[in-house]
């Protein structure tokens, strides 16, 4: 594996533009009124999409009343019999990345890896309709690292690195449930019915949910400025791209990495990361790592490029150590 580049003299690392959120499609019945073409596609979204919408929201809320450890059970199950059959090109992909990222595992290590992965993204899947239960059985969570984290926090602006390993969501409600109140910025899933599912979950009291893309940087800086706590998930996987942690790439300005470090050296935030790995079923541990601040720099933005080459020293450790429960190993690792 590479080592990070530097940046040689007159090269600028790669940036993207902001991203606007936009709403996916939906039925309107004006769309029908419309006639011609908005009918025809009114007519298509309702065969197609209609029958899916109905189908998932029916077995989530089926879900709901089950018990927890029973619908992650299902959500296992399936996971572990379907992917490997129907989607023969994530799990390669999957195999290819473990290799990429544990390049001293053997063989062996790489197939239990590649069932603890179909495992968990089956069971992460099914445990939405669950989520709040999970969080509240803080008898199947083991803190490690959490004994000062409420008063680490207190009267300070704080970011929580978060990571999306085993059920992330998990993290964000063990946060809340200790009393934090939170703020958070999220990538929406690209189905409106997902899209409303999961923020159906998330909207509650002490967890605050950002809109997607440029229009959460305003609030996120406001909330720090409040001194108040932001979490952002800074392992990302955007149009079926890996695009952090590098893995030996060059360092990019593309993602979280240096929106983090932007709103960390704008506000003197302290940087929190946090994760949580599945034990086994429902059962998982929350764990922490010391919180630090970003290194003084010489003039505004300077460092910029080494502040995300420190924040990536500091998660891609853990996404390699628990990478058979990561969520974006199926993606491509390539250049961006």
């Amino acid at each position: 594996m590479e080592e990070n580049r530097p940046l040689e003299a007159g090269h600028k690392a790669s940036k993207r533009k902001a991203w606007v959120f936009e709403e996916g499609t939906s039925l309107r019945f004006s769309d029908f009124l419309a006639g011609g073409e908005a009918r025809r596609q009114f007519f298509k979204h309702l065969r197609k999409e209609t029958p899916r919408d109905i189908r998932d929201l029916l077995m989530v809320f089926a879900f709901k009343m089950l018990p927890a450890s029973v619908v992650s059970n299902i959500g296992g199950f399936l996971g572990r019999h379907v992917i490997p059959r129907r989607y023969k090109v994530m799990s390669a992909r999957a195999r290819e990345n473990f290799r990429i990222i544990r390049p001293e595992a053997s063989e062996t290590q790489i197939e239990a890896w590649l069932e603890e992965f179909a495992d968990s993204q089956g069971r992460q899947r099914a445990e939405y309709a669950v989520m709040r239960r999970l969080a509240a059985k803080t008898q199947n969570i083991r803190f490690v690292g959490t004994e000062n984290l409420v008063q680490q926090c207190a009267g300070q602006p704080v970011i929580f690195i978060g990571l999306h390993l085993a059920n992330w969501e998990v993290a964000w409600q063990s946060l809340v449930a200790m009393g934090l109140e939170l703020t958070g910025s999220y990538d929406p899933p690209k189905r409106r019915v997902h899209h409303w599912l999961v923020n159906r979950e998330r909207r509650r009291d002490r967890l605050t949910v950002l809109k997607p893309g440029k229009d959460a940087v305003r609030p996120a800086l406001q909330t720090l400025k409040d001194n108040g706590n932001l979490i952002v998930f800074c392992d990302e996987g955007f149009e079926g791209k890996v695009r952090a942690p590098l893995f030996g790439r060059p360092a990019h300005l593309q993602g979280n990495y240096a929106f983090v470090a932007r709103l960390a050296r704008k506000t003197d935030a302290l940087l929190y990361p946090i994760y949580v790995t599945r034990d086994r079923g429902t059962h998982f541990t929350f764990r922490t790592v010391e919180p630090f601040r970003l290194p003084p720099e010489d003039s505004p933005g300077g460092r910029l490029i080494d502040d995300v080459k420190l924040i990536n020293s500091v998660v891609e450790p853990i996404v390699a150590q628990h990478v058979a429960q990561w969520f974006f190993v199926a993606h491509r690792i390539v250049p961006l």
